[in-house]
């Protein structure tokens, strides 16, 4: 098998974050690098601080980083170190996509479409009507409620600790959807058993079940679950996180992260690179990489 190799050619594409152990996207767009035949390489680097990230934003011209992703906990905090943004990621205030342009460095969010994509392409159904419960307030949460929002549900109740965070996420969908999203506290205890009767559609935009962050653990009661519900995870790593599998005992519809992992992937592939990437093989790679 032929190694890959870099040249004085290639161009790099950047993932920022922390942590970034059990990230997959290196793997999904690398595999498509190589089908295509593409002098282009993916590559995870782990940011300490907003001044780290700072320097590597400004310093991506030097290394012929010609895109990058941003993922926890930079997605909002990037947004000063660019020069514009798209509409998806000025309505939501969170980027996790970046690309060099002749205007400079643009930011947009292929996360929302991408989650919603995912949710359609699995149920076979518009979220229209229907009422979210949204675990979280980062940027994976502003992304996944202006998608649902712009798709026509009724309403977004949030569920987080922090008020100051909740809070920024209700008073930027007041802006374009009035009355349409409210927050409701934690208070580091899961999700009352009432505030999970009344969803349709239930997110966790949080790292709550990731490897490695608090797997095994869910911000939702077994018990508290109803037939019918849809249930969703960001988190990809595992594919089923407890969340997923207490909602699938329960007879709820259930849906893994890793389809909003592949989908914001092709999107931001077609934004660095102007073609589409190959989602039918990034879907293979994630399902061999699990052996499923």
């Amino acid at each position: 098998m032929k190694m890959f190799c870099p040249n004085v050619d290639t161009r790099f594409i950047a993932l920022f974050g922390n942590p970034l152990k059990q990230t997959l996207s290196p793997l999904l767009h690398n595999t498509v690098f190589e089908s295509k035949k593409m002098n282009n390489l993916y590559y995870p680097l782990e940011i300490q601080s907003f001044e780290d990230l700072s320097k590597a934003i400004k310093t991506m011209h030097i290394f012929n980083v010609i895109g990058a992703n941003v993922t926890m906990p930079y997605k909002e905090k990037v947004i000063e170190l660019l020069d514009g943004l798209d509409k998806s990621a000025e309505q939501c205030g969170a980027v996790n996509t970046v690309v060099t342009t002749e205007r400079g460095l643009i930011g947009y969010n292929t996360d929302g479409m991408g989650f919603l994509n995912s949710f359609v392409e699995t149920f076979g159904l518009s979220p229209k009507g229907k009422t979210l419960l949204l675990m979280g307030a980062g940027g994976a949460a502003k992304a996944v409620a202006f998608a649902f929002l712009n798709a026509g549900v009724s309403k977004v109740i949030v569920y987080n600790n922090s008020q100051s965070r909740a809070m920024s996420l209700v008073e930027r969908v007041e802006k374009f959807f009035p009355g349409k999203c409210e927050w409701r506290p934690l208070n580091n205890k899961p999700v009352p058993p009432e505030g999970v009767a009344e969803a349709d559609i239930i997110v966790n935009a949080t790292k709550v079940g990731m490897k490695g962050e608090a797997e095994g653990q869910s911000l939702i009661l077994p018990d508290s679950f109803h037939p019918g519900q849809f249930v969703c995870d960001v988190v990809y790593n595992p594919p089923e996180t407890k969340l997923l599998a207490d909602g699938k005992k329960a007879g709820c519809k259930i849906l893994s992260g890793d389809g909003m992992l592949v989908y914001q992937a092709a999107a931001a592939f077609k934004l660095w690179f102007g073609i589409d990437s190959d989602v039918e093989l990034m879907k293979r790679t994630f399902r061999n990489y699990f052996g499923f």
